[in-house]
């Protein structure tokens, strides 16, 4: 084999070696980082009871939302016969109008399955209290425009809530 065509041989090799890597490396960091960009997990600077208050008092007093519902995760998981889980509160809370402004429309209505909004507040073994929800930033580009646009706006909304724990949502 001439040198000419040795060199072409070893620049095709790196070239697809380098893309393959490229892929496996970029699918290793996604799968690695895809939890945390789904989900935000914020450490509060209250006890469980006071996090589930303060929490309740700022979602109710911005403008358009309100809490829906309160679910005690650890009773339920009891009561289905699971084993004791701790203090676990699952809070769901709604704006109407944001809310209608997706489901009216026939593409937002499978929305729904992720209504109502939720905020689920638990203490961990080490005695830690955290609040966890969606990534607000991750939702808006999942979407068509016109969802991504209301969706933007609940995202502002929700980190408005959240100030207590400085919470600002980003795509990574």
């Amino acid at each position: 084999m001439s040198n000419k065509m040795e060199k072409r041989v070893l620049f095709i090799t790196s070239v697809l070696g380098g893309l393959v890597f490229g892929v496996i490396f970029t699918g290793l960091v996604m799968n690695i980082s895809a939890e945390n960009m789904i989900l935000k997990e914020i450490k509060s600077p209250y006890e469980f009871e006071k996090t589930v208050e303060v929490l309740q008092n700022s979602i109710n007093s911005k403008d358009g939302w309100s809490v829906t519902g309160v679910i005690d995760q650890d009773a339920a998981i009891i009561k289905g016969g699971g084993k004791s889980i701790g203090n676990f509160i699952i809070i769901k809370y709604c704006n109407g109008k944001l809310a209608s402004d997706v489901l009216i429309k026939d593409n937002g209505k499978k929305i729904g399955a992720m209504m109502h909004k939720s905020f689920a507040v638990y203490e961990k073994s080490n005695g830690q209290v955290y609040i966890s929800t969606a990534n607000g930033a991750i939702m808006t580009k999942v979407f068509g425009p016109e969802i991504a646009e209301i969706m933007e706006v609940v995202s502002l909304d929700v980190e408005g809530m959240m100030t207590f724990v400085n919470l600002k949502f980003n795509v990574f």
